[in-house]
């Protein structure tokens, strides 16, 4: 809500502008009257006369000034409140602390890493660590957790079967990687984390995690937003390579992630994978 503040120095100066031009008016106009009857006119002193009329219109000035600098402040106030279910952050760490609140607790999550490996971020190492927790946690409300990753590097993709591995057994979390032909991080434009919550939607907007801090974002809590920026999801993780779906590891699929990467055929998580896949 906005607090409306009076000015009370700026009523002030109205207040004295206003009797000082109406006290002139009285002396004043009396005066012009008299003297067109008269062959003797009362002539007022130029100084009098100049000094209270710099008079009048200074404290004429300090009001409009104040009321201007009103009008500036209402207007910043004004531009400044957030708009109703909008929350934005503008660095990485007030960011992943507002993902972790979001998504621990959550009964479904549904999203998109576009980040580094585990190891470049802390804070974001941090949020991997309390969100696997959760998941395997045995009294954890999570029904499912749907994750569409960048193949970002070598790294990245050890990582995401390293996840895969780790959380397979639990039944509630599925991982998957956009079909890409070569390495590297993708110029996606948008990316997005969707969460269930105590019956409320949430939906984070943001790009991929800026390891300098400066990050900007934006968390939506509207279920007609959520249901469309889901629909959008469907169609990504429908068009995606998956790794495995809950308990559902795809065999087929961890042999194309190591035709991209042939050295994954040497790893311990893809032959474990491959295992429960087979």
């Amino acid at each position: 809500m906005i607090k409306h503040t009076r000015r009370p120095d700026a009523d002030t100066a109205g207040t004295v502008s206003l009797w000082l031009f109406g006290a002139f008016t009285l002396v004043a106009l009396p005066i012009g009257v008299f003297n067109l009857f008269t062959t003797a006119p009362v002539e007022l002193p130029v100084e009098l006369t100049i000094g209270y009329m710099f008079a009048t219109l200074t404290a004429f000035a300090a009001y409009v000034h104040g009321r201007l600098d009103h009008v500036a402040e209402q207007q910043a106030n004004i531009l400044n409140q957030p708009a109703q279910g909008v929350e934005v952050f503008h660095t990485s760490e007030k960011f992943l602390e507002k993902l972790i609140e979001i998504s621990i607790g959550a009964e479904t999550v549904s999203t998109l890493n576009l980040s580094p490996a585990r190891g470049e971020h802390s804070n974001l190492d941090v949020y991997f660590q309390r969100l696997h927790a959760y998941i395997r946690a045995k009294r954890s409300p999570l029904r499912s957790f749907r994750s569409i990753a960048s193949i970002d590097s070598n790294q990245k993709l050890r990582f995401l079967l390293a996840r895969s591995l780790e959380l397979t057994a639990t039944g509630r979390a599925s991982f998957a990687v956009f079909r890409q032909t070569t390495t590297g991080p993708l110029l996606h434009p948008l990316s997005m984390h969707i969460t269930v919550k105590d019956g409320q939607s949430f939906v984070f907007l943001f790009p991929p995690v800026n390891l300098t801090g400066a990050m900007d974002s934006v968390l939506i809590r509207n279920e007609a937003v959520a249901q469309v920026m889901l629909g959008h999801f469907d169609k990504l993780w429908h068009a995606a390579l998956h790794i495995n779906e809950g308990r559902r590891v795809y065999a087929a699929n961890l042999d194309l992630l190591a035709d991209l990467h042939p050295e994954l055929r040497d790893t311990d998580e893809f032959h474990r994978l491959r295992e429960i896949g087979s």
